[in-house]
């Protein structure tokens, strides 16, 4: 029997000369009535020969005769079928043919083959093979997509101006050269010629773009003055808009930090006239800043804040004009003018939460220090959140002290909320620490102060002692308004607060209570540290107010942690930390600043109504031994005699004790402070 393809139709169909069934043919066809169901198996190119194969593929097999569809098996059914492969021969297609055709080539006689294949099946052999190449097909195809949107990206910006976006790219090129650090300066003069010969005439177009803005930037700063010079008068006539652009403001602060002279001063100029509006923008209010704080001398800072006064000063500039003192001073009738507009002006500054910028914070403290009661009520209502973000300036200080003199009780609570966690940042702020003094004198919820400031400064007490501002604050906190702690100039600035009509307390009522709520932290501290306080000169200033002012039960614990410091020798690294060429310590008096502090603690003595004493924890710790060097010691000898001065008994007693094997010794010495001992001495009852 041969089998023929209609290569036309591309169905298969038995012979017309075909002989009839044979045998196996016929066991097959019953076997297939059986079941009614098949499984057909793939066909191989290599393998087309074995006709047992054909049949492991599903497919619809129809009857030409009866025209009878046969059911495929289901997965779970196998069909067994004993096949005489001599029965049947193979016609091949030729190369035209589609490999999908290829894979049912071969009926069975009586039967016509389908018009489509059923779709293939996996080998389970094929399956691992199958997923790797998808994968690798997935990847390749990732990549593809990558590759494929880069450059449609690229297209599309060709598409939207090809001129310069082909000119970005250069431009680019060159700037990641010249920006980087190793390049010599030979090289980055002659980067920045090629690249302005590159963006000549094009620098308005690059400098307002996201990714080109950096390059006109840095070719402003690494650029030789003559490229400067060119490059900037191809951009001054664009001042305002390149201060408002979110990209180009920045070559706008390249300008002020590397520009010269008259650059500066035509970008200053440009910006007259138009500052109200401009510090009420994002981006230019940061031009204004830097060239009002870093750049402008006076006459120009004045010229800059006149336009907050008045709308005529915009036009019409009045160098006489620096402060809203002196305006009001020269037009005494415009006050509610000049304040109106001021307020108009400011009001939206803050709404926006720019608080950040010193010519803001100096119009805002004018206002606040000529405005009416109402009127500052109101101002202090929108900046009793904003304090916190003020004080690094002078008049950012101004305005926290303001605030707090004049706010009501709940403004005072908000600011204080507002510290919490920033107290430590505060106290070694140039001018801010003074907000905390102010605070100390003015609110009288003295418990909330404790909480919130006072805690937060004996916690971080470490690094606020070392630190020059922050002495201050603690200094303030223990002594008050003393004139030996406080510079009489700060004295007087805080005393502007005093007789505001939201504080009811007395100044020293309030400064006993916060006192009291201090003292125990501040003790604790010198009893856990006490060679710490020792050792710097600086930390001996403090130590001496926290001994001096402090009260409590832990004030008796400090003092023996004090004296028993003081009452061991040095070691050798102290020795020589505190010994310089003209003079050798070897005793912890010896030292200038132990010495001083120790002697005003045995001096204050006296003043004390009650104990415990600092004189008393000194000659109780220092034994035999140590006295003897003291006597030897001309600063020891006269501490031996400040103890005497005390007058208090018990004192007294004890220094003749420990004297009094010592008395022969004494008498050999030949300091000053020997010699007025052994006077001393001798005027006591005799030994």
């Amino acid at each position: 029997m041969t089998l023929k393809s209609n290569k036309k139709t591309k169905k298969q169909f038995v012979a017309e000369d075909s002989p009839g069934f044979t045998h196996s043919e016929s066991k097959l066809i019953d076997q297939l009535e059986a079941k009614k169901k098949v499984k057909h198996v793939k066909q191989t190119e290599e393998e087309s020969a074995k006709v047992g194969n054909m049949f492991k593929k599903k497919k619809k097999v129809v009857d030409s005769e009866d025209e009878e569809i046969v059911e495929k098996p289901k997965k779970s059914q196998k069909v067994k079928m004993d096949v005489d492969e001599g029965d049947f021969e193979v016609v091949k297609h030729s190369k035209k043919t589609k490999s999908t055709e290829s894979l049912s080539e071969v009926v069975v006689p009586g039967f016509s083959a389908p018009k489509k294949a059923a779709p293939k099946r996996k080998h389970e052999g094929e399956e691992g093979p199958a997923k790797k190449t998808k994968k690798v097909g997935g990847e390749k195809s990732s990549v593809f997509k990558k590759k494929e949107k880069e450059a449609l990206k690229v297209e599309r910006k060709t598409k939207e101006n090809e001129n310069r976006y082909l000119l970005s790219v250069k431009a680019k090129k060159l700037w990641e050269e010249l920006r980087r650090e190793d390049t010599t300066k030979e090289k980055q003069l002659s980067l920045s010629a090629d690249l302005y010969g590159l963006i000549k005439t094009h620098a308005q177009e690059l400098v307002f773009a996201h990714d080109t803005a950096r390059v006109i930037e840095c070719l402003f700063e690494k650029a030789s003055q003559d490229i400067r010079d060119a490059l900037f008068n191809e951009l001054k006539s664009h001042t305002i808009n390149l201060a408002k652009s979110q990209y180009a403001h920045f070559y706008l602060m390249k300008v002020l930090r590397h520009g010269n002279k008259e650059q500066r001063n035509y970008v200053i100029t440009a910006l007259s006239g138009k500052v109200v509006f401009l510090m009420k923008h994002k981006f230019a209010s940061k031009v204004v800043e830097t060239a009002y704080n870093d750049w402008a001398n006076a006459s120009q800072r004045a010229l800059l804040s006149q336009e907050f006064y008045g709308p005529e000063f915009k036009l019409f500039k009045d160098e006489t004009i620096t402060t809203l003192s002196a305006a009001l001073a020269k037009h005494p009738e415009k006050k509610e003018v000049f304040l109106k507009h001021m307020n108009q002006a400011i009001e939206p500054i803050i709404a926006k939460g720019v608080f950040n910028h010193s010519l803001l914070h100096r119009l805002t403290n004018e206002y606040l220090t000529h405005c009416s009661e109402n009127e500052r009520s109101e101002m202090i209502q929108s900046l009793r959140q904003a304090v916190i973000q003020v004080l690094h300036t002078r008049d950012g200080a101004r305005i926290g002290m303001t605030c707090i003199w004049y706010g009501t009780q709940k403004d005072r609570k908000d600011i204080i909320k507002s510290f919490k966690g920033h107290v430590a940042k505060i106290c070694q702020e140039e001018h801010g620490h003074m907000v905390l003094m102010a605070l100390f004198d003015s609110v009288d919820d003295t418990k909330l102060v404790a909480k919130a400031i006072v805690t937060e400064i004996a916690t971080n007490w470490r690094e606020i002692v070392v630190h020059e501002h922050g002495r201050k604050v603690v200094m303030y906190l223990l002594a008050g308004r003393d004139p030996k702690y406080t510079h009489p100039q700060i004295i007087d600035i805080l005393k502007q607060g005093d007789g505001n009509p939201n504080s009811k307390k007395d100044m020293a009522t309030r400064h006993k209570e916060l006192l009291q709520y201090a003292s125990p932290a501040w003790l604790e501290a010198v009893s856990y540290e006490p060679e710490m306080w020792l050792k710097d000169s600086k930390n001996c200033l403090v130590l001496g107010s926290i001994l001096k002012f402090c009260v409590g039960n832990e004030l008796q614990t400090a003092f023996k942690a004090i004296a028993s410091v003081i009452g061991n020798p040095l070691d050798q690294d102290l020795r020589n930390a505190f010994s310089s060429d003209g003079e050798k310590v070897q005793h912890w008096v010896e030292q200038s600043a132990v010495h001083m502090v120790v002697k005003k603690l045995v001096q204050f003595d006296k003043l004390r109504t009650q104990p415990p004493y600092f004189s008393q924890a000194i000659i109780d710790e220092v034994d035999a031994e140590e006295i003897k060097g003291w006597l030897s010691c001309n600063r020891a000898a006269f501490l031996l005699v400040n103890l005497v001065e005390t007058e208090i008994d018990s004192v007294t007693q004890a220094v003749l004790e420990k004297l009094k094997n010592l008395r022969k010794f004494l008498q050999k010495q030949t300091n000053k402070g020997a010699n007025i001992l052994d006077s001393k001495l001798s005027k006591l009852e005799p030994i």
